[in-house]
């Protein structure tokens, strides 16, 4: 038997099996398959007609490690990083619960409403996936209330490369008869944030101004309403706290991304008329798990090279 499998305490790594029928050197390892939600990922990806590249996997297997290793990862129910080598890639979400195990919230892939393949590029100053403000958007299948969540308790985000002036809005589930639901506009006005969750006339920021609408967009509750752009605080006026409680009786609908899933409106109304490179819902983030989920992100974003 060869006794360089013995030889860990020699300063070999565990990741690195030593020699193989009396072969001095190591056997690889390759870096893709280290993080396991990685790998399910791209496991995915390829049963949905998509492509991976080394350097995606890698750049996935990156951010995978760095929101584990900050304890981010019980924060999201659902966050897709628009990537992958075609359309088909970018409609599969790399998180779907708030663990790897358990139950897993949603459609396996984002539905595509009348996306085309032209819509996406992967890399570089027009990378993300391009919505057109009219009849383009995705379903998630992730409904709030049945997943267990509560409306004092959560986040949504999305990353943009380009300034946001575009009107819609970008995640939404709404029941309007109820007021019941969730409305992410990164774009309101002239300059601010609009977030809503619960109720949408009193639960989270009215208008939270930004010196510019670009890069990682963070809208929380917990209670009180918070607005992030790169992982600070922009410390936004009109914030209230009240709420519109999601219940049973009154549940808003599944949500979905570039448009407003409206239960008393067909179709869906104010489309998203922008690019994204990423999207994310899940529960509230301290300040610190806010700049935390920026670093995690800009790095994921610059290895794609699309990043603010």
């Amino acid at each position: 038997m060869n006794a360089g499998c013995f030889e860990m305490g020699r300063g070999l790594s565990p990741r690195m099996p030593y020699g193989l029928l009396g072969d001095p050197r190591p056997i690889p390892v390759p870096d893709d398959v280290v993080h396991p939600e990685a790998a399910a990922w791209r496991t995915a990806v390829i049963a949905n007609g998509g492509t991976v590249s080394s350097s995606t996997i890698n750049a996935v297997k990156n951010f995978c490690q760095s929101i584990a290793a900050d304890g981010l990862r019980d924060r999201f129910y659902r966050l897709n990083l628009f990537c992958g080598g075609n359309l088909s890639s970018a409609l599969v979400p790399l998180y779907r619960g708030p663990a790897p195990t358990g139950t897993q919230y949603g459609n396996a892939t984002d539905t595509n409403v009348n996306f085309v393949g032209g819509d996406y590029v992967e890399t570089g100053s027009t990378g993300g996936l391009n919505g057109n403000g009219t009849s383009k958007y995705l379903a998630t299948g992730l409904n709030p209330f049945d997943a267990g969540m509560v409306e004092t308790d959560f986040h949504t985000s999305g990353y943009f490369r380009e300034a946001i002036n575009a009107s819609g809005t970008f995640i939404g589930c709404v029941n309007s008869s109820a007021q019941r639901g969730v409305v992410f506009h990164p774009a309101y006005q002239t300059a601010g944030m609009y977030v809503r969750f619960g109720g949408l006339t009193n639960s989270g920021i009215e208008n939270g101004s930004l010196s510019a609408r670009t890069g990682l967009l963070l809208g929380v509750r917990r209670p009180g309403g918070a607005g992030f752009r790169n992982g600070a605080n922009i410390n936004a006026t009109s914030v209230t706290t009240g709420s519109f409680a999601w219940n049973a009786s009154a549940a808003s609908p599944a949500l979905f991304v570039f448009a407003r899933n409206d239960a008393q409106v067909t179709p869906s109304p104010t489309p998203f008329n922008g690019r994204s490179q990423s999207y994310s819902i899940g529960l509230s983030m301290t300040d610190q798990q806010a700049a935390d989920f920026h670093t995690a992100m800009q790095a994921f974003q610059t290895a794609l090279t699309r990043n603010v």
